[in-house]
């Protein structure tokens, strides 16, 4: 009997011995395989996110070297240098020195601009101490002639640009706190072909690291390499640029990180797994002249996150528990339910944050704020505590209750994304990419919304910028042909409309202007456009819109004016320009009625132009649009009477246009 029931319980337990086994190794198999999983995908999330980085910040690295050289071009031709170096008074000096304060003040990868004298004596000097912009005292600018940086700048050419290697900033002799590295841009400034000095932009490598970062992150960590694998730049605060101090070399990529840099040498871009980090690198091909920013961009980033920790430990946590309930613990399973319902929760708030991108709002069902992140307190202006427990009303987005209601009753069925426009608490206007998720209890209720948003204001705002230069002439900064088009068929849509309106078209045209880009080069054509571009602006209403439509042909359209009247304004603006000291031409000018058709209008004023050239120049012409037999012989007559009067006609000296 006892030998019965000992041989049956050595079954029984063999048997649970053998299905505990059994379940105990599925159950490995089971969490290996996913472990591994997990493992894989973040693998390919860090792959995703540092290619996406990788792209993004090279290209914003090329916008960021792509302002800065057309900054210094513009600053070197100016009119504002140009007077300064003609007449160095206290006027001129200012507002050189505005300019360059606004410049600094708007571009916060600028850490210094100076104007040095032909003998490299500062003359003006603006700095950028962290968001601390200066105006330095003429009793503080100092004597630059001797700099290594100076020599270099005399061998410049007329408009070439050059550049300083990467270089710890110093002041007065002494190193600047905290210490700064910068590389310098340099381009001579002349008048009349005589060299007056020299624009000198220090470009703060930190900075510009910062500036195209698409955001800030604890476990992402970008840096610039030269070509030797020295640092020149990181986002990690803790890094030095040992290159830079002769006895630290502690950060140089080829001594510490050998295989990585041998891989970087073979190889324009590429990626390497060191010690549980992920190293992802691309060749910047930046040109000779902003080579010495740096030859690589490279980024890293850990393998493993506090999102996979918690996937695993989420993992394990549920092998065991599923051990538990083999055993039979019956009575744990009320605990397991509760445990696994919260930790569902916890997984879909965890998903919410990080699809998010960056910043967070957590709300109740009736939409009144929970908890938010400090990214969102940035953006709105509003701190947390003042933010917890209000509607989103108070957040100024710019939702109409028509929209609102929408919005909610898409929530019902499926989370909702879409852009949202809102002001914060300083009045600026702001713009983000939202993404609402519903979060519901185990019987379908909803229990919270988390708002999940990316910052899309710079987009928003450099997608204006584009348009505007899309329709902008970029050498006078009037409107282009394209957007007076436009501008004309909406004003043709006018007179259709209402039949007392009245509107007109008036076009200028520089007369012998290849003349003056003949005799005196194109700059001084250019400078010529430039001048009666600002002055048409000037002088012309707010409500007219004055276009450059040719090489030397300006347009002004005028809204709510007669014939009689568009007649006497660009007659006055042509008296003007005659007797004008800056502007040494003179000008032709048309005018027509916009009526029932926008080309016949256009047609109209180009042939009275055309008149007016025809009978000497420097006079108006208004078509009248009843002579239309005298139209088509102006088509003919006109070009030429034109030939015949460019054979011998003189120009006033085009002298400092």
């Amino acid at each position: 009997m006892h030998n019965t029931l000992r041989n049956k319980n050595i079954r029984v337990f063999k048997l649970i011995f053998s299905t505990v086994l059994f379940f105990a190794i599925s159950l490995s198999l089971y969490v290996f395989s996913q472990y591994q999983r997990i493992t894989s995908d973040q693998l390919t999330r860090i792959n995703d996110s540092h290619k996406q980085r990788l792209a993004f910040s090279s290209q914003r690295l090329s916008d960021v070297i792509e302002e800065v050289d057309d900054i210094i071009k513009k600053i070197s031709t100016s009119p504002q240098i140009e007077l300064f170096s003609q007449t160095p008074s206290s006027r001129n000096r200012t507002a050189l020195e505005n300019m360059f304060y606004f410049i600094v003040k708007n571009e916060n990868v600028y850490s210094h601009i100076r104007y040095l004298d032909a003998s490299g004596i500062e003359l003006i000097r603006v700095n950028n101490k962290q968001n601390n912009i200066e105006r330095i005292p003429a009793s503080q600018l100092e004597d630059k002639s001797k700099r290594a940086y100076f020599q270099h700048a005399q061998a410049l050419k007329q408009g070439e640009i050059g550049t300083w290697p990467v270089d710890i900033e110093t002041e007065n002799g002494q190193l600047m706190k905290p210490i700064q590295t910068s590389l310098r841009i340099i381009m001579p400034v002349y008048h009349l072909n005589a060299r007056q000095g020299y624009i000198v932009i220090n470009l703060s490598v930190n900075n510009i690291l910062n500036a195209i970062e698409e955001m800030q992150s604890d476990t992402f960590i970008t840096r610039f390499i030269d070509e030797n694998g020295n640092l020149l730049a990181s986002d990690k605060p803790s890094e030095v640029l040992g290159h830079l101090f002769s006895t630290d070399e502690q950060h140089n990529l080829a001594n510490d990180f050998a295989v990585l840099w041998q891989q970087i040498l073979s190889s324009d871009e590429g990626r390497l797994t060191i010690d549980s980090m992920v190293y992802s690198y691309t060749e910047l091909g930046l040109s000779a002249v902003y080579a010495p920013l740096g030859k690589y961009i490279l980024i890293s980033s850990p393998t493993s996150s506090a999102y996979v920790t918690e996937q695993k430990q989420n993992l394990l946590t549920k092998a065991i528990l599923l051990l538990l309930l083999l055993l039979g613990f019956c009575s744990y399973l009320f605990k397991i339910y509760n445990s696994h319902e919260n930790n569902q929760m916890n997984q879909q708030l965890m998903e919410a944050a990080f699809n998010g991108i960056a910043g967070v709002i957590i709300t109740d069902k009736r939409f009144k704020l929970v908890k938010t992140n400090q990214v969102f307190v940035r953006v709105s202006g509003f701190t947390a505590n003042e933010l917890i427990g209000e509607s989103l009303a108070k957040l100024n987005l710019k939702f109409s209750q028509t929209e609102m209601v929408a919005i909610q009753r898409h929530l019902q069925a499926d989370n909702w994304q879409g852009e949202v426009m809102g002001t914060n608490k300083s009045g600026s206007e702001y713009a983000l990419m939202v993404r609402i998720q519903v979060l519901r209890n185990s019987f379908g209720s909803v229990k919270k919304y988390v708002i999940t948003f990316t910052d899309i204001t710079q987009r928003k705002q450099l997608e204006e910028t584009l348009r505007n230069q899309s329709e902008s002439d970029p050498l006078t900064g009037l409107w282009n042909r394209r957007k007076f088009d436009d501008e004309l068929t909406k004003l043709n849509i006018f007179t259709k409309r209402y039949s007392n309106y009245q509107a007109c078209l008036g076009i200028i045209d520089i007369d012998f202007f290849k003349k003056i880009n003949d005799q005196y080069g194109h700059d001084v054509g250019d400078v010529a456009l430039k001048n009666l571009a600002s002055f048409l602006t000037s002088q012309c209403r707010e409500t007219d819109i004055i276009a450059r439509i040719g090489g030397e042909e300006f347009a002004i359209l005028m809204p709510h004016t007669s014939l009689e009247q568009a007649e006497a304004v660009l007659n006055r603006l042509k008296q003007m320009i005659a007797n004008s000291e800056l502007m040494k031409f003179t000008v032709s000018g048309g005018i027509s009625k916009v009526q029932d058709d926008a080309t016949l209008a256009f047609k109209h004023a180009d042939i009275a132009l055309y008149t007016a050239k025809a009978a000497g120049r420097n006079q108006i012409q208004a078509f009248d649009a009843n002579s239309l037999e005298h139209s088509k012989k102006l088509t003919v007559i006109a070009p030429l009477n034109l030939k015949h009067a460019n054979d011998d006609v003189s120009i006033k000296q085009p002298v400092n246009l």
